[in-house]
């Protein structure tokens, strides 16, 4: 590989994390050149020199590590181990160490080191992304904007494009700034701290985004109506959802891609495509954790 960045990320792995360095390099022989320049380009961005890299990569190896206890619990107890927002929303949300830290940075690395997300991403990029450049429309919502991959990812692919951004973490709302100013679309793009179930968003918009939100929550029925009434009619949303996926922060417990499509089209959305991809070929009966990606109108 002749990709400076990815080849520092991959010293640094086979030096401290000689058990990842494998997602490196099964991903470039998966994905090729076009995984590779994205890849790059988002390290030389987000993580421009080695401490910062070593600092992600500490962060995303307690990530995963902290991933695959709870996935060890998960095989033993079928339960998620939050049951409520507040169980989770000091420790996780509202820390500024373990968000900026840890859970961020581990978040917006595993876009590229699991294939199974950047499955969704190729998903997002060949139709939701193309049908947004294509549209005379320009504008869109992220409801949960994480650390603002998804709305960068637009913005860079129309140079017209415009969007809000919404979320209930000060520290999801400054790193996603820091991605759009890395990326130089910050002047197409604001953010708001705002629950849009409890605070309306009475404004439609053409398009839609809400990614790994659902499982986040309560009641996401709510949630899903809520974005319902946040597009407009004849536009198109993107969501998703981690099914036996185990996490700190996860609650609602979706053990497959219908019960999701279930909750979307009772909330009054229609299914125009979707895909499920799961993590890793299971051994056994092992649950086995995956993301499900919807296209809806």
């Amino acid at each position: 590989m002749n990709y400076p960045k990815i080849e520092q990320l991959r010293l640094q792995l086979q030096i401290k994390y000689p058990y990842l360095v494998n997602q490196v390099d099964r991903n470039f022989n998966q994905f090729g050149e076009e995984w590779a320049i994205e890849f790059d380009n988002l390290l030389a961005k987000m993580f421009s020199d080695e401490a910062s890299i070593a600092q992600a990569l500490k962060g995303y190896s307690e990530f995963l590590l902290d991933i695959m206890r709870l996935m060890k619990r998960f095989e033993k107890d079928k339960a998620y181990l939050a049951k409520s927002y507040s169980d989770v929303a000091k420790e996780v949300y509202h820390n500024e160490e373990f968000m900026m830290a840890l859970y961020l940075p581990g978040i917006l690395l595993s876009r590229y080191l699991w294939a199974n997300l950047y499955r969704q991403t190729i998903f997002f990029k060949n139709n939701f992304v193309r049908d947004f450049c294509n549209s005379k429309e320009d504008f869109f919502y992220e409801v949960g904007i994480g650390t603002g991959f998804h709305s960068r990812y637009l913005l860079e692919a129309n140079p017209n494009g415009r969007g809000i951004g919404f979320d209930i973490s000060d520290f999801s709302i400054r790193y996603t700034g820091q991605q759009l100013e890395a990326y130089n679309c910050q002047n197409r793009y604001q953010i708001q701290k705002r629950n849009v179930v409890t605070e309306p968003v009475l404004e439609p918009a053409p398009f839609l985004m809400s990614v790994e939100v659902l499982e986040h929550l309560e009641d996401p029925l709510a949630f899903l109506k809520a974005l319902r009434s946040m597009l407009k009619p004849g536009g198109k949303a993107f969501i998703t959802a981690a099914i036996t996926a185990p996490e700190i922060d996860h609650i609602y417990l979706y053990r497959t891609a219908e019960e999701v499509l279930a909750q979307i089209k009772e909330a009054g959305f229609k299914l125009e495509q979707y895909l499920c991809a799961p993590g890793y070929v299971p051994q056994s009966d092992e649950p086995v954790p995956m993301v499900a990606a919807f296209i809806v109108v």
